[in-house]
């Protein structure tokens, strides 16, 4: 065997080195994608529960946030002050979902199905309360979008907006 053919063959296997070393990197980098992608999902949900669980195990900010929603009217000073806040937290986590959404992270699925309950939820009195007084501090592609929501009709049910609405005696 003479040199020119030994390198030849030496230059083939480089090739192919590098080659398979370019396709193992893809690979690795999809699975890096996907994980990142996976736990940036899982964070806003989790987010999304923590604020439920918040409303959740305190009555008087659920009773607030309720009331704020339907009839912000009827909230004192205070009770408003809570109210924004509550639903600044809120927003804001949304506002990273949107952004995930908007990136392509977060499945259309899902998406979906937040916005059917945002346009529900929210769509009422005291979101357009806070888009007057609160809404500059949300990104503006993201307040734009709630805007739109807050133009559509309600898709939350009657048994369900007497839920959300109903007063203890």
């Amino acid at each position: 065997m003479n040199w020119e053919a030994i390198g030849s063959i030496s230059e083939v296997a480089g090739a192919v080195g590098v080659i398979v070393t370019l396709i193992y990197l893809a690979i690795q980098l999809r699975q890096n994608t996907k994980a990142t992608q996976l736990t940036a999902v899982q964070n806003s949900m989790e987010n999304s529960a923590r604020f439920s669980e918040l409303i959740a195990t305190d009555s008087d900010l659920a009773r607030i946030f309720s009331l704020g929603l339907s009839n912000p009217d009827e909230l004192s000073a205070n009770e408003m002050l809570r109210f924004v806040n509550a639903l600044n937290v809120f927003m804001r986590r949304e506002s990273v979902a949107y952004y995930l959404y908007r990136e392509g992270t977060l499945p259309e699925e899902l998406w979906a199905a937040r916005v059917t309950a945002l346009t529900g939820a929210l769509n009422q009195p005291g979101l357009k309360v806070y888009l007057e007084t609160s809404a500059d501090s949300l990104p503006a592609e993201f307040r734009e979008f709630v805007e739109q929501i807050v133009a559509q009709e309600s898709t939350m049910s009657e048994d369900t907006r007497k839920l959300f609405t109903q007063r203890d005696p």
